[in-house]
């Protein structure tokens, strides 16, 4: 079995203890039954969209009813899980070239080699230009690492179905971000998986991540890059690890995100144009 990876992070005192915690840190990951649900909220909160008049492309900021009065934010649609009482294991992406060498896909989770995989394979393929990305995140250490390797490569990053958890570091790094019409984001907190662990690593597992702050602001400053506006952040800040906050590309737009939504041809869609589309899956559904 591999090393555990951990959060970015200074080193922290540690507590008297002997036990040292080994969970995988990771940034969570969306599971099969949860990406289920991620649908059923895709075609809930395309129902809402298609309920309001087109109204191009200009951001309107509206309200979460989930926030309190005084701290307005997104309308997100929030998927609520279960804490793990298992380690989770990610398993590695499958990457595969494309489009004549010029893109690469990528599906699955951000697994222990997903940033070597990367870097080999952008080695191996200068040409690639662009990443077609669906995966429910994965390890921070190594997604965070992916990330700089997509900032030094300048690529376009373009998501596919979902990027959610770490998965977003990614996007949000891209020199041009993208997202199909349909595709949705998902925020929550980071997960360091220490409720997992049995004690008492579990207890200095806790204690430990109390200093891991690196990866937070790290991950922070990505979102922040790339536009997500003060009501993204702290909705991704009090989102539990184990839930997921659902945004669509309209509610992005609401908030500031720099992105533009295309087809699988690479077509750029206006505001209109995606409202117009989500209502219609909303519709055969």
């Amino acid at each position: 079995m591999q090393g555990a990876q951990q959060p970015d992070g200074a080193t922290p005192p540690r507590r008297p203890r002997t036990a040292t915690p080994s969970a995988p840190r990771n940034g969570g990951g969306l599971t099969l039954a949860r990406l289920a649900l991620v649908a059923v909220a895709l075609l809930v909160l395309a129902w809402f969209i298609g309920k309001r008049p087109a109204t191009g492309d200009a951001p309107v900021t509206r309200a979460d009813p989930l926030a309190p009065a005084a701290a307005p934010a997104p309308q997100a649609q929030l998927i609520r899980g279960e804490k793990s009482t298992t380690l989770a294991d990610i398993g590695e992406a499958r990457m595969t070239l494309q489009d004549q060498g010029t893109a690469v896909r990528v599906e699955g989770g951000v697994g222990r080699n997903f940033a070597s995989d990367l870097g080999a394979l952008l080695d191996a393929a200068p040409s690639v230009r662009r990443i077609d990305i669906t995966s429910g995140g994965g390890y921070a250490v190594t997604g965070l690492e992916a990330a700089r390797i997509v900032r030094r490569n300048n690529l376009t990053v373009r998501v596919r179905g979902y990027c959610a958890s770490i998965c977003v570091a990614l996007w949000a790094a891209a020199a041009q971000r993208q997202m199909e019409p349909d595709a949705v984001i998902g925020l929550h907190q980071r997960n360091a998986q220490c409720d997992a662990l049995p004690s008492p690593d579990r207890e200095e597992c806790h204690y430990q991540d109390q200093f891991a702050t690196e990866h937070d602001s790290s991950y922070r400053a990505w979102l922040q890059a790339a536009g997500f506006n003060q009501r993204l952040l702290d909705l991704q800040a009090r989102t539990a690890s184990e839930d997921i906050a659902v945004l669509t590309a309209p509610l992005l737009w609401d908030n500031g995100v720099d992105f533009s939504v295309v087809d699988r041809d690479g077509t750029r869609l206006g505001r209109a144009d995606v409202e117009r589309l989500l209502h219609a899956a909303a519709a055969r559904h």
